[in-house]
């Protein structure tokens, strides 16, 4: 019989690759990574996608977000730290990639240096003048999955509110789509 992988660390299963992934909607949820994952990346809160709003998908409790032309438009996220190739492959599972969004280059801003978690700091710090992926110690290359469908499944007239996904959908959620998804992907993936 073979064991489910759902509490095995990643770690365990692949070679990390110190890989970033700005996140904006569930996958900013700690509950969702664990389930998906098998467990909880390093993240950094407060972390700014500019020039991009992000909306509600039409008859889903997800978001999408899109290209804005408003200079003023931005979407608050976290950032995903030391992921792996593997981590990459179930986000990209589980976003649809290629369908529903792209994983996209971008760039985002960071909160002040001095109030980022300490490791992630010296990460920041250190790497910014050696790793391209690094332009400052507040900018940062990174890719996220931008929306590929039509922008007529999103209802581009509202935002869409984390704290309200947390408390309305989570646990439904959790259920219905993120422990299938990870099953699925068990046996599509690995």
């Amino acid at each position: 019989m073979m064991s489910s992988w759902y509490n095995t660390p990643i770690s365990m299963i692949a070679t990390r690759t110190a890989k970033t992934c700005f996140v904006y909607g569930t996958l900013m949820s700690e509950e969702v990574l664990q389930c998906l994952l098998g467990r909880i990346p390093r993240m950094q809160p407060k972390v700014i996608l500019q020039n991009h709003s992000r909306h509600p998908v039409r008859q889903h409790v997800y978001p999408g977000v899109i290209p804005s032309t408003s200079t003023s438009a931005s979407v608050e996220g976290a950032l995903l730290f030391d992921l792996s190739s593997l981590d990459l492959k179930l986000l990209d599972y589980f976003e649809e990639e290629g369908v529903d969004y792209k994983r996209t280059d971008v760039q985002v801003q960071l909160p002040d240096v001095s109030s980022l978690d300490e490791d992630i700091q010296t990460l920041v710090t250190n790497n910014s003048n050696k790793d391209d992926n690094y332009l400052s110690s507040r900018i940062l290359k990174t890719q996220a999955y931008i929306w590929l469908k039509d922008t007529a499944a999103l209802d581009t007239t509202q935002d869409w509110d984390f704290g309200e996904f947390k408390r309305k959908h989570l646990d439904w959620y959790l259920q219905y789509t993120v422990k299938p998804c990870r099953d699925e992907a068990e046996k599509s993936i690995l």
